[in-house]
């Protein structure tokens, strides 16, 4: 998304707030992770939201804010750090996958259809849904329809 910042005699300045993101996401620890970047342009405040994995890191949160607020002081930006806590059972990054009930379902499943349809049974579901998947593919999207119509055209030439 693009943000308004400013209009100059030489015109509007727009920011791109993915590119923002990126930005401090690059300057987070493995654990943080940036969700969202707004900006108020005619206040030149950025907002930044932050998800962080423990409740208790205040060390942590100051040693990023000034590090942020380093990296966009030079332009005369003012940061807005509004810091997310979330559980380590709701983070995907952190949680190994064998703690999620879908996935033992997923393993209760494969093993009962082994048993009752055998390797062979299980090749010929997985080589239909496949195919399942690329015709609806297909019909559905458009990229598959324009995929679709590509490979016509190529077949008429």
């Amino acid at each position: 998304m693009l943000f308004h910042w400013m209009t100059t005699k030489y015109g509007n300045i727009w920011l791109d707030g993915e590119g923002f993101r990126q930005i401090v996401a690059k300057k987070l620890p493995k654990e943080y992770y940036c969700q969202e970047v707004s900006f108020v342009g005619d206040k030149s405040i950025m907002n930044i939201f932050i998800t962080m994995p423990q409740l208790d890191a205040e060390d942590e949160k100051a040693k990023i804010s000034e590090q942020l607020n380093s990296v966009f002081s030079n332009s005369g930006i003012t940061l807005n750090i509004d810091w997310i806590y979330v559980a380590p059972q709701d983070n995907p990054k952190a949680t190994p996958v064998w703690s999620f009930p879908l996935f033992w379902g997923g393993v209760a499943a494969a093993v009962t259809a082994l048993i009752n349809m055998g390797i062979k049974g299980i090749l010929w579901s997985l080589f239909i849904g496949i195919i399942g998947y690329g015709v609806s593919w297909i019909a559905i999207t458009e990229d598959g329809q324009k995929q679709f119509s590509a490979l016509i055209d190529r077949f008429r030439k």
